[in-house]
């Protein structure tokens, strides 16, 4: 089946769509389902049992690819609506350097240009391949193997994922829970106000793998441009015994002012596994290429194993097989569960509210929020104070 994109811009498992408010010209984000694949787990296990190689070998990138390389964002009112929040967002941003503060993660970003979807969710939204490559690794015994169907399950999803659209930032003990229709339960948490850390774990049907990590962000600001640097590791471990660990190269959001908005992925991702094998990949450096094409390596050691080649807008080959193709391989829905624990993110009051297109109070909500941790923020601050002289008065009276 055709798994490339329209020409809206895809969040996950949502597609993008723009409402008029009642201010001139001033766009809103609103979420609608978009229908990926939703295979029972019968029909999940017939695909994954007579997956084969795709034969194509042509050099395809979806219609989303920039020119020059990367994803690109062409939606005129909705390019509008960003660039005047990124102008405020550059006032935050000199304010912050101007008072010697360089973490700009502490940027409050305004809510008109944002999606009713928590980052927590985006996260999860990584696993949309893992249906039938992770599953396909479940089934081999052949490390090597399950090595390039883990590579391609987590960069399969870049053209997808990459995505001008911010969703709401998760608040310290905000939670998430999903599940795929392989039977993979997923579950994810935010473990840290600053750094801003999220952790996540996954398992599969029957406890076939295991999936899980942390992850955050270091956010730079240029002229005209936005870089995120990935932080964190992932990893997946198998019943059989392999465990890879992974971690992904940046992410360059260009175009923030003026000129062609896109996002690229930059940089260099490794996978290092518990049975001696390694493999590089780096973006971005391929001779006469856009840079969106990668190359890198399988090695034991010094001894090279395998080649790997592609393109994260288009397809992914080892030694010239083509495991994924933007044509042929269509994502898997993840499906957000109902919420259970009041600390589901879909009961904020801001993604409530940005859900029914209450920009306003939407923005107070997400204010109030935000005003509540940092004053939490302040009451962990103020204990740790509290217990460091208490444990500092008890030392002095056990030496007495």
């Amino acid at each position: 089946m055709n798994s490339t994109m329209s020409s809206e811009d895809l969040d996950n498992d949502i597609r993008i769509q723009q409402v008029q408010q009642t201010a001139p010209d001033a766009v809103q984000f609103y979420i609608t389902e978009e229908p990926f694949n939703n295979d029972p787990y019968d029909i999940i296990q017939q695909k994954v049992a007579a997956f084969q190689p795709i034969q194509s070998k042509d050099d395809s990138r979806c219609d989303q690819a920039s020119k020059d390389g990367g994803k690109k964002f062409e939606d005129k009112k909705q390019i509008k609506c960003m660039r005047s929040v990124g102008t405020y967002v550059i006032q935050q941003i000199g304010r912050k350097i101007l008072s010697g503060d360089m973490n700009l993660t502490k940027i409050s970003f305004p809510i008109k240009a944002m999606i009713a979807k928590s980052a927590l969710e985006k996260n999860l939204q990584s696993t949309i391949f893992f249906p039938l490559y992770i599953n396909r690794a479940v089934q081999t015994l052949d490390f090597m193997e399950q090595l390039k169907l883990v590579i391609t399950a987590t960069i399969a999803t870049f053209h997808i994922n990459l995505s001008f659209h911010k969703p709401l930032n998760p608040i310290l003990g905000e939670t998430v829970e999903g599940f795929l229709s392989d039977g993979t339960k997923l579950y994810a948490e935010q473990i840290s106000h600053h750094p801003p850390v999220s952790q996540f774990y996954g398992v599969g049907r029957d406890n076939s793998y295991k999936y899980f990590g942390n992850y955050w962000y270091e956010a730079s600001a240029g002229l005209n441009s936005i870089t995120l640097k990935n932080k964190g590791k992932r990893t997946i471990i198998f019943n059989g015994g392999q465990r890879i660990d992974y971690n992904f190269a940046y992410e360059l959001y260009s175009g923030t002012i003026m000129g062609s908005m896109k996002v690229e992925t930059l940089g260099v991702a490794t996978y290092q596994t518990n049975k001696g094998m390694t493999a590089t990949l780096k973006f971005g450096k391929v001779k006469r290429k856009a840079t969106d094409y990668f190359e890198g390596t399988i090695n034991m050691g010094q001894q090279e194993l395998c080649k790997i080649f592609g393109t994260y807008m288009g397809y992914i080959e080892f030694d010239g097989v083509r495991y994924w193709d933007h044509r042929h391989m269509q994502p898997h829905q993840v499906t957000i569960k109902p919420p259970f624990l009041p600390s589901d993110a879909q009961l904020r009051g801001d993604y409530t509210n940005l859900a029914s297109l209450d920009i306003d109070r939407a923005q107070i909500e997400k204010e109030n929020l935000e005003n509540l941790q940092r004053h939490d923020a302040k009451l962990r601050t103020k204990f740790k104070e509290i217990r460091r002289k208490k444990e500092e008065k008890k030392k002095l009276q056990d030496h007495d």
